[in-house]
């Protein structure tokens, strides 16, 4: 009579452990040596016909009696069900191996021993350290997820950005416009323990006073002419996660008094309501201001100054960093040329010598778009001078020079001075309004009130 069809001889089995890479150890149920396969003799360095029959114990007795109660305790509990399985990383010989402990039971569920397994993972391990290693370097280096800097001007900051990503306490980014404040926001919540919850950015100036409270705190339904229904501010939508409030310094002091609040409290009140409402966020302000002279100016209010300034984390300009920004202006022409569909792009020596000797009023912001500008520009595989705004090659207009005295008072002065940097920063940026009040330091709101008292319209 014939083998019936899908029995497997005992020997096929034997076989099968022996051939193994994995080291296979099989304790019987009453904890002796029943099974050791070629590879786990290799891996522990011992014969097995030393060891089978013996019971597990006998092999630690030159150790401490410590580790003879660990071993049996770990066995009562995978014998017992207590646990289902147990994995632990040893080293022997230089080698790092993962053993994995898994009680046997047989068709009725008595245990009839525990089977040990060892993987060899030295290399595994070996590749994670470098990784590690690697990501390291590169944080140290060049810089922190999309922030590319290895000037000693970046370094602290890289450093200060790594350390306040962990913890939950509040910090005030400082910096000219355009040196990256969002980006390194953006740096801390991908890489702290609410990276899974929303990030909600604000941006202060960009919101009338009058809508401002609403948007940060929400409303109830008739609380003003046309809440027609109830909305969640941004605090809320941000629970959990991170609210970015940038331009803080443009925050009108009524809302200043209630953001140190939510600071102080940890709760919101929405207009028109009357509860309060628990929010859990981790709050990053930015401001291309001196708040502390905001603060003597009385127009900042001092407690909440230091309720913001927990963490101040400071962005060097660009002009100050300038081993930076030939590694910048690379990875923008990577990117840009990647979503233009052309060729990766070097960069012309002239054009290189332009780049550094520029001294960027708008910062990283006017380099990457000044990059994306000759990229789309560009009728070649390389960069040049050519492909580069215009400012790039041109020197930049001096201020006027102060007028003597006589010639007009200090307050015409200033105005004529003002004037001349507002149409200079409107042509640099071609004529776009948001993107030259970020070039002069002020808010597009003050922009527009001095645009219209100069009459440049």
């Amino acid at each position: 009579m014939g083998k019936e069809k899908g029995i497997i001889e005992p020997s096929i089995y034997r076989a099968i452990l022996a051939s193994m890479g994995e080291g296979i150890v099989f304790l019987d149920q009453e904890d002796c040596f029943a099974y050791i396969n070629a590879a786990a003799e290799k891996i522990r360095g011992i014969r097995a016909e030393d060891y089978l029959g013996r019971h597990i114990l006998s092999i630690f007795s030159a150790h401490s009696s410590h580790t003879s109660e660990r071993v049996q305790g770990l066995l009562n509990a995978l014998r017992s069900g207590a646990l289902p399985f147990h994995i632990k990383s040893i080293e022997v010989k230089g080698k790092i191996f993962e053993n994995s402990y898994y009680p046997i039971r047989d068709s009725a569920g008595s245990y009839v021993g525990t089977l040990m397994i060892s993987r060899d993972i030295t290399e595994k391990e070996r590749l994670k350290e470098e990784n590690t290693a690697l990501r390291e370097q590169v944080l140290s280096e060049f810089g922190c997820c999309d922030l590319i800097g290895k000037s000693d001007a970046m370094l602290p900051v890289f450093q200060i950005i790594s350390a306040a990503a962990v913890v939950d306490s509040t910090i005030l980014l400082t910096g000219e416009s355009g040196t990256g404040k969002e980006l390194v926001a953006r740096a801390i919540h991908q890489h702290s323990l609410r990276k899974d919850n929303p990030m909600i950015k604000v941006n202060c100036a960009a919101l009338p006073d009058t809508l401002l409270e609403s948007e940060l705190f929400g409303h109830e339904r008739g609380a003003f002419t046309g809440a027609v229904k109830e909305r969640k501010g941004k605090f809320e939508q941000a629970h959990g996660g991170t609210i970015f409030l940038d331009e803080i310094a443009e925050m009108p002091l009524a809302a200043q008094a209630k953001l140190l609040r939510v600071l102080q409290e940890r709760t919101v009140e929405r207009l028109g309501g009357n509860r309060e409402i628990r929010v859990d966020v981790r709050i990053i302000a930015a401001t291309n201001r001196d708040l502390r002279r905001e603060v003597e100016g009385g127009r900042f209010r001092e407690d909440l100054f230091y309720r913001l300034n927990v963490i101040p984390i400071h962005l060097p300009p660009l002009r100050e960093r300038r081993e930076d920004i030939l590694p910048l202006a690379k990875q923008f022409l990577n990117r840009f040329a990647e979503k233009m569909h052309k060729p990766v792009m070097g960069i012309a020596t002239e054009a290189q010598k332009a780049l550094l000797e520029y001294d960027y009023p708008g910062n990283v912001r006017e380099l990457e778009n000044a990059v994306e500008r000759a990229v789309a520009l560009s009728l070649g595989g390389e960069l040049r001078i050519g492909d580069l705004p215009s400012e790039f090659t041109v020197p930049r207009l001096a201020p006027p020079s102060p007028q003597i005295a006589g010639s007009g008072s200090l307050a015409e002065s200033v105005q004529s001075w003002e004037k001349t940097a507002i149409e200079e920063a409107l042509r640099t940026t071609g004529n776009r309004k948001a993107e030259a009040a970020k070039l002069l330091g002020i808010s597009r709101k003050t922009l527009w009130e001095k645009m219209k008292q100069m009459g440049i319209m």
